[in-house]
């Protein structure tokens, strides 16, 4: 009973969220910058995002790293601001500033009141103009990285798990290394080749400016050729042919055993459909139904179906040729593990061989759409994904595609993805005993 009242809750939401509009327009600077504009009357706040088409794929093999410093080096001051006043200017006002540097692309943003959306212009591009790039700057965020991640490696088994799991199962493709790199090779970087490799991430004809939220679109265009207009011209370098990858073709297992350890744990890495895939959507869904809290199936068949009493994490990769689900089970106790493996198993199979009724497939596709429309509403998700859109699809209007492809998802479309991504043959499996 308690259930289906929260998803007649839910359901409600969904019908109040759908009833939101979504124009987007776009227009292009002489020197080649893309201005995506997303307005919203119903905030007062605002969003400025500088969505740059490069992300860690574009790098050679060799220089696997530098994009991700940059992740860094963006809020360490410029020409005409001191390390973190960036942060500073936009946190005084209420706002927030995040960014990140992914494998496909790379995503900065201000979110901030409404009536200070100038000062975001300014901000953003100061950094594209005159970022901080000195010997002193670049040695010691590479010391900082290294030191962190050489230490969760050596401090966290399931952080070294989970990266050894994605590295097979992403072998052969662009997302086979870490973003970072090689730790051991991470600060020999040629700190020249970092300054020099700017010039092409910070290229203008590879950037959209993507602005959502409450502006006057006169005086935002006005604050965009203030600041924006004199950035030296740039030119759209050829970006990666995105391809929907299939599936892995050989199941790969192995086992550590390491002393001391208190909890053994098994992680599985699922080879899932890409983005830019038809079949992403479907795949997602299987995802919420074993794995979201609000429907956790597996914490259903597991503990208490089965009272295995075992602790279950997962995660989902965000790229556009490729994707993984990891699934992380542990527990005290070797034998509970050992059952809870060949119940997913089962469960794996079910899910390829009997549809999903009619309540479960309602229940999460709701869910589903309202985290979408939910994503609408937060004007950081929304610029992320117009951006990513455009950059798949060189579309704008993705809104009404995205909903009218959600709502029209049936059982058959879960049990072909179940078929053919939840295949033995598509996992990568391994298991982490204590001695």
């Amino acid at each position: 009973m308690k259930a289906r009242l929260f998803f007649c809750f839910l359901a409600a939401q969904v019908v109040s969220l759908s009833a939101q509009s979504l124009t987007i327009s776009s227009f292009e600077l002489p020197n080649g910058l893309k201005v995506i504009l997303a307005p919203s009357s119903g905030t007062q706040a605002a969003a400025v995002c500088v969505y740059h088409m490069r992300g860690a794929r574009q790098e050679p093999v060799d220089g696997r790293g530098i994009s991700y410093l940059y992740q860094y080096l963006m809020f360490d001051g410029n020409r005409n601001l001191e390390p973190f006043d960036h942060v500073l200017f936009i946190n005084k006002l209420g706002g927030v500033v995040s960014g990140r540097v992914n494998y496909d692309n790379a995503v900065f943003y201000d979110m901030l009141p409404a009536q200070e959306i100038k000062l975001a212009l300014w901000l953003e591009s100061e950094r594209l103009k005159s970022l901080r790039l000195n010997d002193a700057n670049i040695d010691y965020h590479k010391n900082q990285i290294y030191a962190r991640l050489n230490r969760l490696l050596e401090t966290s088994q399931s952080f070294k798990a989970q990266t050894w799991v994605s590295t097979k199962v992403f072998e052969g493709s662009a997302y086979e290394l870490p973003l970072y790199g090689d730790l051991g090779k991470l600060r020999s970087l040629s700190n020249d080749r970092i300054r020099e490799n700017y010039q092409y991430f910070q290229n203008l004809g590879n950037i959209l400016l993507i602005i959502a939220g409450k502006f006057d679109a006169n005086e935002l265009r006005a604050g965009i050729n203030e600041f924006f207009q004199n950035i030296p011209p740039g030119r759209r370098t050829a970006n990666p042919v995105f391809s929907a990858q299939d599936q892995r073709k050989s199941h790969v297992s192995k086992n550590w055993v390491v002393p001391g350890l208190k909890k053994s744990f098994v992680v599985y890495g699922i080879k899932a459909p890409a983005k830019i895939g038809y079949n992403f959507m479907y795949f997602d869904f299987l995802r919420y139904y074993l794995t979201d809290p609000r429907s956790g199936r597996l914490e259903h068949v597991l503990n208490t179906v089965n009272s295995l009493d075992v602790e279950i994490e997962s995660g989902f990769t965000d790229y556009m040729e490729a994707n993984c689900l990891t699934i992380q089970i542990s527990s005290a106790k070797r034998i509970n593990l050992e059952k809870a493996k060949y119940v997913v198993e089962r469960e794996f199979q079910a899910l390829g061989g009997v549809p999903l009724g009619n309540n479960d497939l309602r229940a999460v596709r709701s869910l589903m759409e309202i985290d979408f429309l939910k994503g609408m509403v937060a004007l950081d998700d929304r610029c992320v994904r117009i951006g990513e859109f455009y950059h798949m699809f060189n579309e704008l209007n993705f809104f009404d595609v995205q909903l009218r492809r959600l709502r029209r998802i049936t059982s058959y479309d879960i049990l072909e993805s179940a078929k053919k991504y939840l295949l033995k043959e598509n996992q990568v499996i391994l298991n982490v005993y204590g001695e």
